[in-house]
């Protein structure tokens, strides 16, 4: 064989012969096609007969091949399971993605809430120990003023040393049990 041109052109020119009905078999058809194109007829003869096979080893290679073809049907069911289970994986964990920025994000909120609660909360505590403070600066000035009343109420304002707590409306007019 000189090259593949060649060899297509054989191939080409036997499969014709068949056809039409001048050479019986594949080995007649090409060498009926080697002696038109001038080629080595014992050499082709020679590798026809190294390449055919026998009936048994062609059954062989037909049923590996449907067994190949089976494997390959069963591969292919099982690759497109895969990837449907992969999808439906794809897709809950883009929900779980989601959820998690969601409770992230009401994790913020929440906190902010929480920060402003608190603040209120110092606030208002502040407030109340500013307003303790200032009753007791109120109940201390009205104890103080009460007590500074009660002072003047005893000290003697007159000259002959009466006090106006000496001479009280109660002490006058008393009815009762003492």
């Amino acid at each position: 064989m000189d090259s593949v041109e060649q060899t297509i052109r054989l191939n080409n020119l036997s499969r014709e012969l068949r056809k039409y009905g001048f050479a019986q078999s594949s080995q007649e058809a090409i060498a009926q096609a080697g002696e038109i194109y001038g080629t080595n007829t014992e050499e082709l003869k020679a590798e026809i007969e190294h390449v055919q096979l026998t009936r048994a080893q062609f059954n062989e290679i037909i049923n590996k091949m449907q067994r190949l073809w089976v494997f390959k049907e069963n591969t292919n069911q099982r690759i497109s399971a895969i990837a449907d289970q992969l999808i439906k994986v794809t897709e809950k964990l883009n929900e779980l993605i989601k959820s998690i920025s969601m409770i992230e994000m009401n994790q913020a909120v929440f906190d902010k809430k929480l920060t402003v609660l608190k603040d209120n909360i110092h606030d208002l505590y502040r407030e109340k120990e500013e307003s303790a403070k200032h009753y007791k600066k109120q109940e201390h000035a009205k104890k103080s003023s009460e007590e500074e009343v009660q002072k003047k109420l005893d000290k003697p304002i007159d000259r002959n040393g009466v006090a106006p707590a000496d001479v009280a409306i109660e002490k006058i007019f008393y009815c009762g049990k003492k």
